[in-house]
C-alpha cells in the first residue's frame, strides 16, 4: 500500500481570531492535523488547554511552529535556544513529534553555532526533530536585503532536517522542485503555499500564483516522503465569514490530497 505523507493544516495564518475560532475552521474544512503556532495566546502554549482544544475538535497537534516571528519575539522567552527548548518541551506534552524553527539572523552568533554544532544531539537527546525552515531577503526600498544567516539551498544542507517552505523559496528565487530533489534526504517538514511572485511573501492559496504547486505535490508524492506537509496560506480574507473560511481551506486541502493520490496511486 503506498504511504501518503501527513496533510496538515497551520494555525500561523490564524493569528487575528482565537486559537479556538481556527480549529474549529480547520476541522470544518476536513483536516484532522494541525501545526500550532506557539504565539502570545496562552492556549497555544499551554499543554493541557492545547490537548483540550484539539481533542475537541477531533483534531491532532503533530507540529509545533517554535515562535520566531517578529510578532512572537517575547514568546518563550527572546533567547532563540530557550524558545527551541520550551517548544520541543510542548511539543512533547501535547504528542507532536516536530519542532519547526527560523535559522538565526546575522548577529546571532552564539545560536548560529549551536545550530551547526549542537543541534543533532540535542534531538536525539530529546527524541524530537528540530526542522530549520528557509527564510528569504526582504525588500527594503526597492532593494532586496537578507538578514538571516541562512537563505540558499547549500547553506540548507548544513542543518540535519530542514522545513522546506515554498512561498520562501520563491521571494529568495529559488526554484521548488530543484529544492525539493536538492534537499530531499533532510526534508523532515513542507510549509505548502503559492506565492503571486512579487517578491513577497504572499502565501497564497494553491491554485493562485506563479509557481509549479501540482507539479511539486506530486513530486513529493511519487518520492516516497514519509514526513509531513502542513498547509500554510493567507486567510486574512476570510476571517469574518466562518463557512467561506472553511470552504477556502477545504478546497486547498483537496487539491493537495487529489494530487498525492494521483503521484502515489492511492
Amino acid at each position: 500500500m503506498s504511504h501518503q505523507p501527513k496533510l496538515l493544516c497551520a494555525t500561523g495564518p490564524f493569528y487575528m481570531m482565537p486559537l479556538p475560532r481556527a480549529l474549529e475552521a480547520i476541522a470544518r474544512a476536513g483536516f484532522d492535523g494541525i501545526e500550532v503556532m506557539a504565539t502570545g495566546e496562552e492556549a497555544s502554549r499551554d499543554p493541557a488547554t492545547l490537548r483540550a482544544l484539539a481533542a475537541d475538535h477531533g483534531l491532532t497537534v503533530r507540529a509545533i511552529h517554535a515562535p520566531f516571528l517578529l510578532l512572537t519575539r517575547r514568546v518563550f522567552s527572546t533567547d532563540p535556544l530557550e524558545k527551541i527548548r520550551r517548544s520541543v518541551a510542548l511539543a512533547q506534552d501535547v504528542g507532536a513529534g516536530i519542532v519547526i524553527v527560523h535559522p538565526a539572523y546575522r548577529w546571532q552568533i552564539r545560536y548560529a553555532s549551536w545550530l551547526h554544532n549542537d543541534l543533532e544531539d540535542f534531538c536525539a537527546k530529546e527524541a524530537t526533530t528540530v526542522a530549520v525552515e528557509n527564510m528569504f531577503p526582504v525588500r527594503l526600498r526597492g532593494r532586496a536585503a537578507t538578514f538571516h544567516r541562512t537563505i540558499g539551498i547549500e547553506e540548507m544542507r548544513s542543518f540535519p532536517a530542514v522545513t522546506l517552505d515554498t512561498s520562501h523559496l520563491a521571494v529568495s528565487g529559488i526554484d521548488i522542485l530543484t529544492a525539493f530533489d536538492e534537499l530531499a534526504d533532510r526534508i523532515s517538514h513542507i510549509h505548502l503555499s503559492n506565492n503571486l511572485g512579487t517578491g513577497v511573501d504572499s502565501h497564497s492559496p494553491l491554485r493562485e500564483g506563479v509557481l509549479p504547486i501540482g507539479a511539486f505535490i506530486e513530486k513529493v508524492g511519487a518520492s516516497g516522503y514519509s514526513g509531513s506537509i502542513t498547509i500554510e496560506v493567507d486567510v486574512r480574507a476570510w476571517s469574518g465569514r466562518p463557512a467561506q473560511l472553511a470552504a477556502s481551506l477545504r478546497e486547498n486541502r483537496d487539491y493537495c490530497a487529489e494530487r498525492l493520490a494521483a503521484a502515489t496511486g492511492a
